[in-house]
């Protein structure tokens, strides 16, 4: 998998009001017209999740835009935090998904906005079931021609609550949903498996997600033909292989740009460095393999 690390973005020292001091993450990117790239991103810090944007204008760097969606939004389902967004175009302006909590679950709510500046929430959707029962986070949105995707992370409690798999839902129009429920689950190796992320290219989806072995987690691969599905590639970044432990990575977000190059945004942190923030950081495919040509 050809991927050069590009480095961090978004250098910590420049954070403002302390909103991202103990972690950023969950990034989402749009590239508009002009070649403008827009990221909503989560915030920590230390205490309490916001939804932040940057955004970084052709051949400049990323400069950030502050809150973009503040706790209780929606109201008391996100009183206690906000985060995890995925954005997209739709004919009607951008629409958002991310997780709120409310102090007790975590479920996923939507947002819509005519310029991406200005939101309107529109509260939660999909009822919770047993592989979601716990947490409903991390949700990816893909838009095809025939289908609206909704991907996410679903806790169901077990595993001291640290289990995950990955559920799907779709929708004819973003209305109203039909969950689909896992289409991938931890394999005997592993914890959870969580935060995908999906982008279609020739009619295949290509699932970035994290894979967690109860020691560190490390950004994965699969393919799926018909999106319920899956086959699995394997670790995908440099230094999230067995033998090059050296990064820590979640949260990826990859975005085909106008001028054909693949980006990929995720965050990290050094393996086994507890008392280090995650960053953001960023990577750009090289163009070895077909398996994400463009179609």
């Amino acid at each position: 998998m050809g991927w050069h690390l590009d480095g961090q973005i978004l250098p910590g020292s420049e954070a403002p009001s302390e909103l991202e001091s103990l972690r950023t993450f969950g990034p989402s990117v749009v590239e508009e017209d002009d070649g403008t790239l827009r990221m909503w991103y989560s915030g920590h810090d230390g205490s309490t999740s916001r939804i932040l944007e940057a955004v970084q204008r052709p051949g400049g760097p990323w400069e950030r835009r502050g809150v973009s969606i503040d706790v209780g939004f929606a109201g008391e389902s996100d009183a206690y935090g906000v985060e995890s967004p995925s954005v997209v175009f739709t004919p009607d302006g951008y629409l958002m998904a991310y997780a709120g909590s409310d102090g007790a679950d975590t479920r996923l709510h939507m947002a819509k906005s005519s310029d991406g500046q200005l939101w309107k929430p529109l509260g939660t959707f999909l009822e919770r079931e047993e592989a979601d029962a716990v947490g409903a986070t991390h949700p990816c949105l893909v838009v095809t021609s025939q289908l609206w995707w909704l991907f996410y992370s679903g806790y169901d409690g077990s595993e001291n609550g640290r289990r995950a798999a990955i559920l799907a839902a779709v929708s004819d129009s973003g209305a109203s949903w039909d969950r689909l429920g896992p289409v991938l689950e931890p394999g005997r190796d592993e914890l959870a498996v969580f935060e995908p992320w999906v982008v279609m290219s020739q009619r295949r989806f290509s699932m970035f997600y994290v894979s967690d072995d109860g020691r560190r987690s490390a950004i994965q691969m699969a393919t799926s033909e018909d999106g319920l599905s899956w086959d699995r590639r394997g670790n995908t970044l440099p230094g999230s292989g067995d033998d090059v432990d050296t990064l820590e990575e979640r949260s990826p977000c990859v975005l085909r740009l106008r001028d054909g190059s693949l980006r990929l945004w995720f965050t990290s942190r050094p393996t086994g460095d507890v008392s280090a923030a995650y960053h953001l950081c960023s990577a750009t495919f090289d163009g070895s393999g077909d398996w994400l040509s463009p179609g």
